[in-house]
């Protein structure tokens, strides 16, 4: 299998991984290119035209325009190029409409680290308000709101989140929607509660053992990535919240 085969099918794992996640055909996968100087993007629903291969790439440069790809250009460009061209350790950026991370911004709360799995975001999650990224101000707001983070919502809109992987920008993704819905479960009959700063070191740090002495979500993110991989190489779906 060539390079670029190999990186098409990685990016349509993480489509079928985020289509049947979150239930919702909208959005797209993105990875930067190996000379840096761009990014390669794969839109989550299949081509409209069934002339256009499923896996069909299509390609941007740093400032947002598309350079090679046969589906048409997309609308929120600027989510995806201003991660890129703001930080070098970004190496896949992923926008989405994850519907229960939005109800909660549509009501004012805020994703907190309440299970192990979230703990990726200890320091919050930043909840803007409605941006469209066909604009290069809208995506540069995004990325101020991103911060130092790997992710921020969007309210009305969606999600967008980072990773220095494509496996670890996906699962960031996967667990944004999963402690959102967590979060709204167990607000129906009472008050969520974080993890404490304390009760986050100690998972680290044992995590860290297991890890060889690292707790990277980006380990944890690549172990996940790995099982739903197998499940769609096999045609087999999980179960979901």
């Amino acid at each position: 299998m060539s390079a670029s085969q190999e990186l098409k099918g990685k990016m349509s794992t993480a489509c079928a991984i985020l289509q049947w996640e979150l239930a919702n055909m909208w959005g797209h996968v993105s990875v930067r290119t190996p000379d840096g100087n761009g990014f390669l993007l794969m839109p989550i629903r299949r081509p409209v035209d069934p002339n256009i291969p499923a896996d069909d790439l299509l390609e941007y440069d740093l400032d947002g325009k598309m350079t090679a790809g046969r589906r048409d250009a997309i609308d929120e460009i600027f989510f995806y190029s201003c991660p890129y061209r703001a930080k070098n350790e970004v190496g896949a950026v992923i926008h989405c409409h994850p519907e229960m991370a939005t109800a909660l911004a549509a009501v004012g709360r805020e994703i907190k680290p309440i299970h192990t799995s979230s703990a990726r975001f200890e320091n919050g999650v930043a909840v803007t308000p409605f941006l469209y990224g066909y604009w290069l101000e809208h995506g540069e707001k995004a990325m101020k709101a991103i911060g130092d983070g790997c992710a921020v919502i969007i309210r009305g809109h969606g999600a967008i989140v980072t990773g220095e992987t494509l496996e670890e920008a996906c699962i960031n993704m996967v667990q944004l929607e999963r402690t959102a819905k967590l979060i709204l479960m167990s607000g129906a009959i009472g008050q969520p509660q974080s993890l404490s700063a304390a009760e986050l070191e100690e998972f680290k740090e044992v995590a860290g053992l297991r890890a060889r002495g690292k707790a990277d979500p980006a380990i944890a993110s690549f172990m996940e990535w790995s099982y739903y991989e197998s499940l769609i190489q096999r045609g087999e779906r999980w179960s979901r919240l």
